[in-house]
């Protein structure tokens, strides 16, 4: 696709009625958000210079520089004094797991994990995936694992997305996805940068199906995470409900997605 195709493909929408209610230089954002998903635009493209951009849609100067700067603010977009504006390159780490860190004897390596993924299915209620993914997602896929640390514990997973976002775990083969890295699928399949990884952890009492997975007797308590990813302040990549087994492990979190290299 040429320069000229694809940015009439960009922008021809925000030249219609609009009923959102929304601010001009949001729709611009949300335009531009979903150019750079689709990969119209791919990490490291320079975007159309701000007035470029004016030519290019219905928008005044100042809307355009305000939409720009929104979507750095995020990290979503790097400007360049004297170059120009171009999309966020996505972290290129992929070694070390985001969320199931815990600390081996020595107190500095991590403990191996293995996965096996054990169901996906589409999700069609709604539930504490809502709040993060929202209601407009109409597309929401559950993929359970079950997650051995070091053969000493176990954790279940729920991890839930939306699919048209991460196609690619939707598609794999169930065998494939046993032992898969989901940190290097996301970044292969989301062309959107993580900037934000949120760890929320509390003191649970595991549901049966949990129980289970993990062996343990039903009515166990012990550490229940959810954590969500997010592109920019408006996307969540994912969100994912873990349920650990009692242990004595250390549970490490990373400082930012982009400074440690995943379950």
């Amino acid at each position: 696709m040429n320069a000229e195709a694809r940015h009439i493909e960009v922008f021809e929408n925000l030249y219609q009625q609009d009923r959102s209610g929304l601010p001009k230089y949001q729709r611009l954002c949300n335009a531009m958000l979903e150019a750079i998903k689709r990969g119209l635009w791919r990490p490291g493209d320079r975007l159309p210079a701000e007035e470029e951009l004016t030519a290019l849609t219905p928008f005044s100067l100042g809307t355009v520089q305000r939409a720009l700067r929104q979507l750095a603010e995020q990290g979503l977009v790097v400007r360049q004094h004297g170059l120009g504006s171009f999309v966020a390159e996505r972290q290129r780490e992929l070694h070390d797991p985001w969320h199931c860190r815990f600390v081996a004897d020595d107190g500095k390596t991590l403990l191996p994990i293995y996965s096996k993924a054990t169901q996906r299915v589409v999700v069609d209620e709604t539930g504490p995936w809502t709040r993060y993914l929202g209601n407009e997602s109409r597309e929401v896929m559950r993929l359970d694992r079950v997650i051995n640390v070091n053969d000493e514990f176990k954790i279940f997973s729920r991890f839930y997305a939306d699919r048209s976002l991460l196609k690619r775990l939707w598609d794999m083969p169930m065998k494939q996805l046993h032992g898969a890295n989901f940190k290097q699928v996301i970044a292969s399949q989301c062309l959107l940068p993580i900037t934000e990884i949120t760890h929320l952890v509390s003191i649970a009492t595991f549901d049966d199906e949990a129980c289970d997975h993990i062996e343990v007797p039903h009515g166990t308590s012990g550490i229940f995470m959810r954590a969500n990813t997010r592109a920019g302040r408006d996307i969540c990549v994912y969100y994912q409900e873990f349920f650990i087994a009692p242990n004595s492990r250390v549970l490490q979190f990373p400082e930012h997605p982009s400074s440690s290299p995943g379950a």
